[in-house]
Parts: structure tokens; C-alpha cells; sequence
């Protein structure tokens, strides 16, 4: 008889993600076992239980990839170009995040037990101190106009979220092309207030 076959569990969480968002809450540890090669134990031995590998699977990101990129930035090009481009990506995140939301409340279970398993540093937290520090560079080097960055890091993220949330409770069109036209014309409407007056900006 074959050794059982072994899988990390960053493998366990993409397929337990991918069988909740396709077949919502119903789907059994057994079935998301059964694709992966294991048994339903080898998943609760894991993740303790259904309820656990829920909130492991559907819940935020320890760390989230998006924050990376702004840690690095801003780069060389027009600043209004990189803010849509960081926006569309952060906008995509909160889609992603509200969808595994409400996989968890038609089971329900409290999406805020996922944000207070989190230890150290959580995702809301990385993701406005990235945020403040990208911008703050960007005023710093005058490709921004001067204004409060923790207000203008909270308005933008608030607005994705926002907008996350309204496509799913509300139906609204939440493909990728819809979202896109969003972020562009909020980052048009946000440009006329924080945009540098210098054209190199």
C-alpha cells in the first residue's frame, strides 16, 4: 500500500477557496478531500474543522501581495497611472475578500472571527500604512498635491470596499471591466483635488 499523499496546507486552502466559491458552504470536507487525495482527517487534523478551514480558506490574507508592490513604489511614471493600476489591484483584493465573506455568513458563521484569528499586523492595517506611505513618498517628491494622506489613504480604500460590497449584496456588475471603469472614474474625480500641478507629475 502507497505512502498517502502528502500536501501543504496552501494546498488544502486554494482548493477548500476554489469548492466553496464554485458550490458555495455545503460542500464537505470529504469532497474537498477527495480532490486533493487525503482524507476529510487530514483536513481537521489541520484546520480543526469545518468552521476552521472556512475562516483559514475564505478569510483575509495574512499577507497581502498588493502591499509589496506599494512598498516599493512610486516608481517613475505619471502618478495618476500607478494609483489606478495599485487601485484595480486593490479593487480585484475586496471583491475576492467579500466573496469569501459571503460563502461564510450562508454558513453562518461571523466573517469577523476570521480578522480576529489574525495574530500581529492585520490586512485593513497593512493595507492603509502601505497605502499612507506610497502616498506620502509621492507628496514628498511633489507629484501630489499637499493634503491630509491618512484622510486620502482611507477614502480610497473605504471606496473599494465600498464598491466591493455594493456588487455583492446589491447584484451590481462586479467583472473585471465594470470594476476597472470604476476605479478610473474615482481616481478621476480624486485627481482633481490631489493632483500635482506640475505636468511631469
Amino acid at each position: 500500500m502507497g505512502r498517502p499523499r502528502e500536501v501543504t496546507d496552501e494546498q488544502i486552502l486554494v482548493a477548500a477557496r476554489r469548492c466553496f466559491l464554485e458550490r458555495g458552504a455545503g460542500v464537505s470536507a470529504a469532497d474537498i478531500g477527495r480532490e486533493l487525495g487525503v482524507s476529510h482527517t487530514t483536513l481537521f487534523n489541520r484546520f480543526g474543522s469545518k468552521e476552521g478551514l472556512m475562516l483559514a480558506a475564505l478569510g483575509p490574507t495574512k499577507e497581502i501581495e498588493w502591499v509589496v508592490a506599494l512598498d516599493k513604489g512610486p516608481d517613475k511614471r505619471p502618478i495618476r497611472e500607478q494609483l489606478i493600476e495599485h487601485a484595480k489591484v486593490m479593487s480585484h483584493f475586496f471583491q475576492d475578500l467579500q466573496a469569501g465573506f459571503g460563502i461564510l455568513q450562508a454558513a453562518g458563521i461571523d466573517p469577523g472571527k476570521a480578522h480576529r484569528a489574525c495574530t500581529g499586523e492585520s490586512g485593513p492595517e497593512q493595507a492603509y500604512r502601505a497605502l499612507v506611505s506610497w502616498l506620502t513618498r509621492a507628496q514628498q517628491q511633489g507629484r501630489l498635491a499637499r493634503c491630509d494622506v491618512g484622510t486620502l489613504a482611507s477614502t480610497i480604500l473605504a471606496a473599494l470596499q465600498g464598491w466591493a460590497f455594493t456588487a455583492r449584496i446589491c447584484g451590481g456588475p462586479a467583472r473585471a471591466a465594470a470594476s476597472g471603469d470604476y476605479v478610473e472614474r474615482f481616481i478621476d474625480v480624486l485627481w482633481n483635488g490631489i493632483g500635482s500641478r506640475t505636468p511631469s507629475a
